[in-house]
């Protein structure tokens, strides 16, 4: 490979991380051929044609500072360079399938662990199953899941029926985690290709009938999983959990950055661990600081759903199979988690809105590029 196309490779991020696209080994050729021309070919990257192309524009410009060769840049086995679709094009829109009867999917998501994230995912999927909605958690933290540990199913397996797999049920809710498929001490030690495959079961071969909403418990961080669910399926909009500390802040920064990249709606953050309140004398300690997620939200210019307290009950009861509030020990916590319901309600209402317009406008734009225009007989040749 040519030394001078890697250095100017190296300045180009991979799309949804924070290191560039040849710490990530994704360069597999960057070199000239006969006639001069620097070719760049990458591994397969995205199913969404509008990161591609907005990642071949930033690939030329980098490459254009150290050349002045014209540049072409491939992925995977193809080797033509077609032309940029429209923005907003119907081509990129309409392949994020829907999940068959599913008709919201809300990844819950942080940007690190350790923030209580599974915690706030099967609370908001309670609460809302409370609210008289059909629900279904689906735990993709294929390397750290614990939601079937939470919801006292760990000696759960995974049943197939009729070729696909069917939830378990657990408090009023339809669960799958990959934790059901391993022992309790079983570390899940596979490579990214079988990540993958194991991901692709998860989403395409799980029969979760009627559902008005599928929270999905997601990894942290930024990495395939997230990456894969928001290019492959419709999402209604993520819900992001922090702490008040910067340091997690930091972190929701780069989570927010890959799902607006891949144009993904963000329905709001919530700030977990927001404030301890003892549930004896009422005393209120901020104790990761205080105003962080509001802030973080004000910033980004999404809402804040919610600020959740650190309650020892609820910790407690994570660890014993049973995470979700007693609305009669913790009655603050109760009435902070059906309002973060209730706004995860409406915000992706307004989402579904906003999606269909979307959609909408990409179909007309798409009829439209396609129409082919008509001079009547004899209208521009006299008759």
């Amino acid at each position: 490979m040519d030394e001078k196309l890697l250095n100017a490779l190296a300045t180009v991020p991979y799309p949804g991380f924070s290191k560039s696209l040849t710490e990530l080994g994704a360069i597999t050729a960057a070199t000239f051929n006969e006639k001069g021309e620097a070719i760049i070919s990458l591994k397969p990257i995205s199913a969404d044609d509008q990161v591609l192309w907005a990642l071949k524009d930033a690939i030329k410009e980098a490459v254009a500072k150290v050349t002045d060769a014209k540049v072409k840049v491939f992925f995977g086995t193809t080797q033509k360079e077609e032309s940029a679709p429209p923005k907003g094009s119907a081509d990129s829109v309409f392949k994020r399938r829907r999940l068959p009867g599913v008709r919201n999917i809300i990844p819950v998501v942080s940007g690190k662990g350790g923030v209580g994230k599974s915690t706030v995912a099967i609370n908001l999927a309670h609460t809302l199953s409370q609210l008289g909605n059909k629900v279904g958690l689906l735990d993709l933290d294929i390397f750290g899941p614990s939601a079937h540990r939470m919801l006292g199913v760990a000696g759960a397996s995974l049943a197939v029926v009729d070729g696909m797999i069917a939830p378990h049920e657990a408090m009023g809710l339809k669960v799958i985690s990959i934790g059901m498929a391993m022992g309790e001490d079983e570390a899940l030690v596979i490579r990214g290709p079988m990540v993958m495959k194991l991901l692709n079961q998860l989403l395409n071969e799980v029969r979760w009938g009627e559902l008005d909403y599928l929270v999905v418990d997601m990894p942290p961080g930024t990495g395939d999983v997230p990456l894969s669910l928001v290019q492959s399926l419709h999402v209604t909009g993520a819900v992001v959990v922090t702490t008040p500390q910067e340091i997690s802040l930091i972190d929701v920064r780069r989570a927010v950055a890959m799902f607006r990249q891949t144009e993904t709606h963000i329905l709001g953050i919530v700030e977990n661990m927001s404030f301890y309140k003892c549930e004896k004398c009422g005393d209120t300690v901020h104790i990761f600081g205080k105003g962080g997620g509001e802030a973080e939200a004000s910033r980004l210019g999404v809402p804040l759903i919610a600020q959740v307290p650190i309650v020892k009950s609820i910790c407690e009861g994570g660890d014993a199979g049973a995470p979700v509030y007693d609305p009669d020990k913790s009655p603050e916590l109760a009435k902070v988690f059906k309002g973060m319901a209730q706004r995860v309600v409406a915000l992706s209402e307004s989402a579904e809105e906003m999606h269909i317009e979307k959609e909408r406008a990409a179909r007309e734009a798409a009829a439209k590029a396609v129409t082919p225009t008509f001079t009547p007989l004899g209208g521009s040749h006299g008759g």
